[in-house]
């Protein structure tokens, strides 16, 4: 059990470090990070501190679906959550608060690289079976409910995150958080997570 817990912080620590890292690269990022860095914006919250609220509405959601069938132990997701977003506030604003990137290929090569840590840690914390990622496990029991693929409804999402976070800050006149990263990570971050699994988990079945 203890093995497990830490094995799921390193990889949360990973992924929220990666998504501070592409942040302070400013050539974009994931759409669920894009539209939590564009609310950030608005709200002139903390970028972190948003997430926390972000991805806890999708265990409270986990948890209206599944009611007497949720487990207890999916609780520990709150801390997951937490210390996910107080990691992604340190790199931010304390650890990368004075780093200044000004040579395009220097941010494309940290954005990319950021991405491929991000992917890491992901598998990582599915890997470790320990408990869901908070977005990724009510995306899949909506998924099984609707009788379609997660791979399918995660899409349908990514889009309709694109679209919000095009229309919000077409409104606000907030910085772009959707740009050429956004498109290297979608080219790269499934394969990557692909090939981790492969290479450190075993084989991935062909599909």
């Amino acid at each position: 059990m203890f093995k497990k817990i830490m094995t799921t912080l390193a990889g949360i620590f990973l992924i929220y470090a990666a998504v501070g890292v592409a942040i302070k690269c400013g050539i974009g990022v994931l759409p669920v990070d894009a539209a939590i860095n564009t609310l950030s914006n608005i709200l002139h919250v903390k970028v972190g501190t948003v997430a926390i609220f972000f991805h806890g509405s999708f265990l409270i959601g986990q948890i209206v679906l599944e009611k007497k069938n949720f487990r207890k132990i999916e609780l520990l997701q709150i801390i997951n959550i937490t210390f996910g977003g107080v990691v992604l506030n340190f790199v931010l604003y304390t650890l990368l608060k004075n780093m200044t990137i000004t040579i395009y290929p220097v941010k494309l090569i940290l954005s990319t690289i950021s991405f491929l840590v991000g992917a890491f840690g992901c598998t990582l914390v599915l890997e470790t079976h320990f408990v869901r990622t908070s977005m990724e496990g009510f995306i899949q029991l909506v998924a099984e409910r609707m009788g379609i693929t997660m791979g399918t409804l995660r899409r349908r999402i990514d889009i309709f995150l694109v679209i919000i976070t095009v229309l919000l800050t077409l409104i606000s006149k907030t910085p772009w958080t959707l740009r050429e990263g956004t498109i290297i990570a979608a080219l790269i971050f499934g394969p990557a997570m692909d090939f981790f699994k492969n290479k450190f988990w075993g084989q991935v079945p062909e599909s």
